[in-house]
């Protein structure tokens, strides 16, 4: 069963001070002009994960190499993409690349070209039943190719003894390589965050629902099924020995 690593004490901790480490902090999809309260709760969420990072780093070492779901590209080329994506990923990557880490582009272009499109096709809508099963089939196929190349790539990048930093959705389905100790990250705004997009979506277009609040949740909700619309028919499937010996990061200290 997996414990909260905020449990686990120093002496505990050496264990973890060799081999193979990555610390995955799951990627928020939230719409382009988030409305105050939401933009409040983003803002926080990378704070509090930063913050839980930082003692990761001081328990087990410090991280060698950064990784960001949806890009391909290398060092300042790579951040620019995440830039344009996420500004609060970016900002939080940086943290990590001024102390020394390495961005490493972690996506296989063709494969990530290829699953942005056929999420698109699924985003927009589709009346033929058949089709959609078409275009889930093959969505779903390049996911699966997408996920293999994720874990190659840090196969192939993350060397003996380092740790490197993982930005990516949180219903992700990557297998990762068995020797790679995986530490999830879970701040406490990220609760916070999927309650808010739950009451949007819920208000629908009551009296004391917002506009504008009510088109971002929607818009974040749609971003985020689009990206995982494909996962949630593997549900079914067993969890990798890596992820049951996963630890997470939880609230305690």
């Amino acid at each position: 069963m997996a414990e909260e690593l905020g449990r686990i004490t120093r002496p505990e901790a050496e264990q973890f001070k060799k081999g193979r480490r990555l610390f995955m902090v799951p990627l928020l999809f939230a719409p382009p002009s988030p409305p105050g309260t939401l933009q409040e709760i983003i803002d926080r969420y990378w704070v509090e994960a930063l913050q839980q990072v930082n003692s990761l780093e001081s328990r087990i070492g410090k991280i060698n190499r950064v990784y960001h779901e949806m890009v391909a590209e290398n060092g300042e080329s790579g951040l620019k993409a995440v830039e344009s994506m996420s500004p609060g990923s970016c900002q939080f990557a940086r943290n990590a690349l001024e102390r020394g880490a390495e961005f490493t582009g972690v996506e296989d272009s063709s494969l990530l070209g290829e699953f942005m499109d056929w999420g698109r096709c699924l985003a927009v809508g589709l009346y033929s039943s058949t089709v959609l099963e078409k275009v889930l089939n093959f969505y779903q196929e390049v996911q699966a190719k997408r996920n293999q190349a994720l874990a190659s790539n840090i196969d192939k990048s993350l060397g003996s003894d380092e740790i490197g930093l993982l930005i990516a959705g949180e219903n992700h389905r990557i297998q990762f390589p068995s020797d790679i100790e995986v530490f999830y990250v879970a701040p406490p705004a990220l609760d916070e965050f999927k309650r808010w997009l739950r009451e949007q979506e819920y208000s629908g277009s009551g009296s004391q629902a917002k506009p504008a609040e009510n088109k971002a949740g929607k818009e974040a909700e749609k971003k985020e099924k689009a990206a995982q619309k494909g996962a949630e028919k593997s549900k079914k499937a067993p969890a990798s020995k890596t992820q049951k010996r996963s630890r997470k990061k939880g609230e305690g200290k």
